[in-house]
């Protein structure tokens, strides 16, 4: 009786099972399907951050190579980098005492020589420093006259220096005030001024030195 039944659904048994196997299979191409789909969509999502992120580099980049070719071409412009302008400098000298009504200015300018420090080759990699010394003699009507030309001299010249040492003193005189003095070298001056200028370096050079 039940071999009848079983033999008599045979054909229904087989198809039921066809269909589950038919469904697995559909369902596992669906799964992988979808995976492939989140696997493709997350690569595709890391690609565009990486190539957004290259984007923002390369703009980021540009912006500060920008920056920087603004500086050297000021740099430039300024006299830092480059030859030494002593020109510039002397014209600045010259008119400057000119109109602070300086009597008497000297000044030297010694040969341009290499700055040879290893913390400003470490610091500053491919450059080359110099610079060259100047010797200042002033006479001066008073003391607020070198702090006027020192100061009009950083302000109104091209290059970059600083001050080595100045020393000033009251010129003899028969006079105990100023107030009575008839002449306008009351105080002599003397200073000594680094001027410094860049070059992009050429040739490798041996530090000899730690200064």
């Amino acid at each position: 009786m039940i071999l009848t039944i079983l033999k008599n659904l045979q054909k229904e048994l087989t198809i039921l099972l066809i269909g589950i196997a038919i469904s697995t299979v559909l369902i596992l191409f669906t799964y992988n399907l979808r995976e492939s789909a989140f696997e493709n969509k997350q690569a595709a999502a890391s690609d565009l951050k990486q190539a957004r992120d290259k984007y923002y580099t390369a703009l980021s980049q540009k912006r500060l190579l920008e920056q920087f070719e603004k500086h050297y071409i000021h740099l430039q412009k300024t006299a830092i980098v480059g030859e030494e302008n002593r020109l510039s400098w002397i014209d600045s000298l010259e008119n400057i005492a000119k109109q602070n009504k300086i009597p008497y200015l000297k000044y030297k300018i010694e040969k341009r020589q290499k700055v040879i420090s290893n913390k400003i080759a470490q610091a500053y990699p491919g450059i080359d420093l110099y610079k060259s010394i100047m010797s200042l003699q002033l006479q001066l009507l008073h003391e607020g006259d070198l702090y006027t030309m020192l100061d009009s001299l950083n302000q109104q010249s091209n290059g970059l220096f600083d001050i080595q040492r100045c020393s000033i003193i009251r010129n003899p005189t028969q006079q105990a005030s100023l107030i009575h003095s008839k002449t306008d070298k009351n105080f002599n001056a003397n200073c000594i001024l680094n001027w410094y200028s860049i070059n992009r370096i050429s040739t490798p050079v041996i530090l000899e030195e730690d200064i």
